[in-house]
């Protein structure tokens, strides 16, 4: 069956509008059809820059809450992964994007960080940190909140058989960093992140699979200064463990920087 609008029920513009600006556009296209094979809801991702997609989904009135438009962005949000994307936008409908994870970063505008963005991340402080690269720093888990960072306690040990207490400070210092960076690149804003000030408290050695963990919501508005050449301040609080074990063996307290960049 060819997937264009002339399949769609007559009376439904709106979709009729959305699939004849997908013949136009040529992306990635899925479609969903009722009992009478009449499309009811359709969606598509489209490459906007080289790590960037965005994707768009429409849903006939009869069909809507019935959870036909989340399953098609879904199905969109994994092929966008698997097309080494990092950011993904879309545009409208507030709670419905929002309820999928998105942020808002504009007026009816929305973005979400993919996994490539992580991993690129990663690759990054490997190839500009080669320290990181040694003790095996990797981000295990990252949310628009949180973030938790894992590092191979063999190249972190001190004589003592615990974690290097440079490595403890070094670790806290990117799993901040990280959130900071993972939120910039969400909010579409670019800037140069910088740690101010820092300070780390020892509370119990850490003998096993370290693990930093930052919880933190940065909310986009607080990041706007950037888009007028203003830098923007973030304080952090970071937990180390080991393992997971709920006492943390260190703390660290950090104010980042985040410098706008020179045109």
């Amino acid at each position: 069956m060819q997937l264009t609008w002339q399949t769609v029920p007559s009376d439904n513009m709106l979709l009729c509008q959305f699939m004849v600006n997908y013949e136009l556009r040529q992306g990635q296209y899925i479609v969903a059809f009722n009992e009478q094979e009449q499309i009811v809801a359709a969606g598509i991702l489209f490459q906007q820059h080289d790590h960037e997609a965005q994707v768009d989904v429409v849903v006939t009135e009869a069909s809507r809450g019935q959870g036909v438009g989340r399953a098609l962005v879904k199905r969109l949000m994994k092929q966008a992964s698997d097309d080494e994307f990092e950011r993904l936008t879309a545009h409208s409908a507030n709670g419905f994007w929002q309820a999928l994870g998105f942020s808002q970063v504009g007026v009816d505008a929305f973005a979400c960080i993919l996994p490539q963005a992580v991993k690129r991340l990663v690759s990054t402080w490997h190839e500009g940190i080669p320290l990181t690269e040694f003790m095996g720093l990797d981000i295990s888990q990252a949310t628009k909140k949180h973030v938790t960072t894992s590092a191979n306690m063999k190249n972190c040990i001190n004589v003592h058989q615990s974690m290097f207490a440079g490595a403890i400070y070094s670790q806290a210092v990117l799993t901040g960093w990280g959130l900071i960076h993972l939120r910039l690149q969400c909010s579409g804003l670019s800037g140069s992140i910088v740690l101010a000030t820092g300070e780390i408290k020892y509370r119990q050695p850490i003998v096993s699979d370290p693990k930093g963990e930052v919880d933190h919501l940065i909310e986009m508005s607080s990041l706007l200064p950037l888009s007028k050449g203003e830098k923007v301040s973030i304080e952090l609080s970071v937990n180390m463990h080991s393992g997971d074990s709920d006492q943390a063996g260190a703390v660290f307290n950090g104010r980042y920087v985040i410098l706008p960049k020179t045109k």
